[in-house]
């Protein structure tokens, strides 16, 4: 049996979670700081794509969770021949939402043909989430509207703020709502919406701009508009925000991890483990704490 544990805003490194964790443990995307590991004894696995590894080069957690199933994971993560693991979440994004949907229906996954919806929708998710956003699409082609629809639950509440302070129960809500509108959408019942792609400028610099996101698929207008680096407010309460950090491609000249270093160094942060940090194209603010630093001091 699968079974889901959701510790919103949770991260530990990987001697932690193995040292803390029952065995058949697996870890996605963040829930474990660093990259991709697996341990025969156990067994334990982490699926990630943040930390510790070049991002676009490396498949995002839904399409690592995808490839390992078809190549003999659950092999593995077995008890009297039937799939057996504990797997931690601390988010419910797109990529955690598809990732447990795989895990949880993997006996629909062998033999997935490219003109199958689902195979479409991890190809899709694992092009969009490895480029954090940044490959270039069309937001009125039916796929993407589709997939808007089917992450519909979890984008609103990331843009109205509520998912950065949602308990635990609120976030298994959004998680099995998703859940099901996969379930939808490969039986030919989804539906569409149209991307919401507004941002307000309120800063920046030569080549980058500060923003407010006003919408789940803000980045998608953002880079259309050449616009290839960018800081963008994502929540703000009375005395903390969250931020994320990004650039189109490595290729950029935009020093985002020097950026981590230099806002842990202005916030007095020692912590590994809830810190300014991410990908060499990615990242943002601590998870669980959030930055004090207003966007002025960003």
């Amino acid at each position: 049996m699968i079974r889901f544990y959701l510790e919103p805003r949770t991260v530990i490194d990987w001697k932690d979670f193995i040292n803390s964790k029952p065995n058949f443990s697996i870890a996605l995307d963040g829930y474990v700081k660093g990259p991709p590991r697996f341990s025969i004894q156990g067994p334990y696995a982490n699926f990630n794509h943040h930390e510790g590894v070049p991002r676009i080069a490396t498949r995002s957690t839904c399409a690592q969770v995808y490839f390992y199933i078809c190549l003999g994971l659950l092999d593995t993560f077995q008890k009297q021949s039937e799939p057996h693991a504990q797997v931690y979440i601390n988010d419910v994004d797109q990529d955690v939402c598809l990732s447990c949907w795989l895990l949880k229906n993997s006996d629909k996954l062998m033999g997935l043909r490219f003109e199958n919806l689902l195979f479409q929708l991890i190809l899709f998710e694992d092009i969009l989430d490895a480029s954090a956003g940044a490959y270039p699409i069309n937001p009125n082609g039916p796929r993407i509207r589709e997939q808007a629809w089917i992450y519909e639950p979890y984008t609103k509440a990331r843009v109205d703020g509520s998912i950065y302070h949602m308990s635990k129960n609120e976030m298994e809500d959004i998680l099995w709502s998703v859940c099901d509108r996969i379930d939808s959408a490969i039986s030919g019942q989804s539906e569409e919406v149209e991307l919401d792609t507004r941002f307000e400028t309120i800063g920046g610099g030569p080549g980058w701009q500060l923003i407010v996101e006003k919408g789940p698929y803000a980045r998608t207008k953002l880079f259309s508009e050449r616009i290839k680096a960018y800081v963008a407010l994502i929540e703000s309460s009375e005395d903390t925000y969250s931020y994320t950090i990004g650039k189109m491609s490595p290729f950029i000249k935009f020093p985002v991890e020097r950026i981590y270093q230099a806002l842990n160094k202005t916030e007095g942060i020692t912590s590994q483990e809830d810190c300014w940090g991410g990908s060499s194209i990615i990242g943002g603010s601590p998870r669980k704490t959030g930055s004090r630093l207003s966007p002025k001091k960003v």
